[in-house]
């Protein structure tokens, strides 16, 4: 049966390829950066400093948990990607395949998070159509067969369902921690993925992505305790003040990104990994706390009254 979903899913890649041309390559692989950490780099931000702090301070969290969540998977099932002598691959990947993250965390869980928050039937509908597009992209490219994105819409919609119905419980219990547990929730929670998804024979995938998660987000939960008790920014404001906001901000977040990037892989696993949570923990925290506090100092934000 395996066997048989594996032939029929190449089978499919090739017969939709069949119909690839160099226009539907680039508008293809433009829908499917979206889905990767600097897609996530340019989307998020945006949200959180020009659109709405708590939507996304709330989504950003529901991202990165769900990349661990489909790193898991990908390390539990260990299912290798298509054969690129079977099918064409403009960009191939060299991490396990099941299930697609693109449709799950790119597609499922971002576009259907705000499409929650928005409340718009166009909105939904243009949340439905990215959330198709990302994971069709996939197929597209020839790194994903059929069933391994249909799996990510499945596990992505499981995740946004159990994040929508439990994230206001999860809220009020948060708030009603001290400052010294909230401090040891943000930096113990994010370092568990690092025993729960080891990495591969190759030594990298997907502790690498725990790795970087697990930094991202515990520079993120500080930044996110430092931003509330000191800076309380607001996300409103006329149009120009947000352009600024994301103007100023990103070219910030981006050289600390770049700075970290140019970081070379180390020896030992244990210091490698150390390392590439503390860069990314580095980038979490200038997001969330040092851009905003930057912004108000610089009168492009106002701070909640309190």
């Amino acid at each position: 049966m395996d066997q048989l979903l594996q032939t029929w899913g190449i089978d499919f890649i090739v017969w939709v390829q069949s119909f690839a041309n160099p226009l539907l390559d680039r508008f293809f692989l433009a829908i499917t950066w979206l889905g990767t950490i600097y897609g996530y780099l340019v989307l998020l931000p945006l949200i959180y400093w020009s659109i709405n702090r708590s939507a996304g301070r709330r989504l950003f969290f529901l991202v990165m948990t769900s990349v661990l969540v489909s790193a898991f998977f990908k390390n539990l099932f260990r299912v290798p990607r298509p054969d690129p002598s079977l099918v064409r691959q403009p960009e191939p990947e060299t991490s396990f395949s099941f299930p697609s993250d693109h449709a799950q965390t790119g597609g499922v869980v971002f576009w259907g998070f705000l499409a929650s928050r928005v409340r718009r039937g166009w909105f939904t509908a243009v949340a439905v159509v990215m959330a198709f597009l990302l994971g069709f992209s996939r197929i597209y490219l020839g790194v994903h067969r059929p069933q391994e994105v249909v799996a990510g819409w499945l596990i992505g919609l499981a995740l946004l369902w159990l994040f929508l119905r439990w994230e206001p419980r999860l809220v009020q219990r948060w708030q009603r921690l001290g400052l010294g547990p909230q401090v040891a929730v943000a930096v113990l929670l994010p370092l568990l993925p690092l025993f729960l998804v080891p990495s591969d024979e190759n030594g990298h995938y997907p502790a690498e992505v725990a790795g970087r998660v697990a930094g991202i987000l515990i520079g993120g939960g500080l930044g996110s305790i430092l931003e509330s008790r000191t800076v309380r920014f607001r996300s409103d404001g006329a149009w120009w003040r947000r352009l600024l906001r994301y103007a100023l901000g990103m070219p910030l977040v981006l050289a600390v990104f770049l700075a970290g990037s140019a970081v070379p892989d180390l020896s030992p696993w244990a210091l490698d990994t150390a390392v590439r949570v503390l860069r990314y923990a580095v980038l979490g925290l200038v997001a969330f706390w040092l851009a905003p506090w930057l912004f108000v100092k610089l009168r492009l934000a106002d701070a909640e009254k309190t």
